[in-house]
């Protein structure tokens, strides 16, 4: 039944409820007026409803860049698709260039971070069978899931930074250098040295050579989340159009 004829039948039941009652002419008026109103009432909550379903924040160039590069890191088969295996794939070379075994406790927290994002943020617009998305799919999945409520993106993806970061930081002293940085961007993203290099001086604005949880976190945040046009942040999975490298031990 269409949403206007479910008004309109929903108006009748409660006029001949009205009528069924008492024929006090006053209170008769009443009921039916209100009827009425109830109805127009949640005819207007559901286009409300509705409108607000579908918006969807607009993909600016930024960060439309941002995310077809990340894509571009993910689709290692060329087949213009991904699906949460190359996420997984992704993690497991980090893991791998590091020596950690995936069923280890750090493996398996990696592993399930990296199950996060897939689920939290893309998988609701994964396509058949084999779940997966287009280039497209991915940047309106992100749209909706991520740009569309960045308060609640953000608390979502400090745990997902947390174990990128205990993965990186090889030696455990709480910081990333920026060799653990360099090692961490080449086997996760294929990212170049003297790219990932030019990022850590950026970050590392106290110029220790460290960097913090919260430093890294506020880069995770910036990549997905942000919208300003050349800012460092924007090439953490490497320049638009650069060469996307193999993993490799330093």
């Amino acid at each position: 039944m269409a949403r206007s004829d479910l008004d309109r039948e929903l108006e009748r039941d409660q006029q001949r409820e009205a009528e069924s009652m008492p024929r006090n002419s006053n209170t008769k008026k009443a009921l039916v007026v209100g009827a009425v109103a109830a109805g127009t009432i949640a005819a207007g909550a559901a286009v409300v409803a509705t409108v607000r379903r579908r918006r969807r924040p607009i993909v600016g160039s930024v960060s439309r860049n941002k995310f077809d590069r990340w894509f571009d890191t993910l689709d290692v088969d060329g087949n213009d698709y991904i699906a949460e295996e190359n996420l997984r794939q992704a993690a497991d070379r980090v893991l791998g260039a590091r020596g950690v075994p995936v069923e280890s406790p750090m493996g398996l927290e990696l592993r399930e971070a990296t199950q996060r994002l897939w689920t939290e943020f893309i998988a609701p617009a994964a396509d058949g069978d084999d779940a997966r998305v287009t280039r497209r799919q991915l940047r309106n999945a992100l749209a909706e899931h991520m740009l569309a409520d960045r308060i609640t993106a953000a608390a979502k993806l400090a745990s997902i930074a947390d174990a990128y970061f205990a993965i990186a930081d090889e030696d455990g002293d709480g910081l990333i250098s920026s060799g653990e940085f360099v090692h961490l961007l080449r086997n996760w993203n294929g990212v170049d040295y003297m790219e990932s290099h030019r990022l850590f001086e950026f970050l590392d604005a106290d110029h220790d050579n460290r960097i913090s949880p919260d430093e890294w976190r506020r880069t995770i945040f910036s990549f997905f989340l942000g919208s300003e046009r050349n800012h460092p942040t924007n090439d953490l999975m490497g320049k638009v159009g650069s060469p996307i490298l193999a993993p490799a031990d330093f």
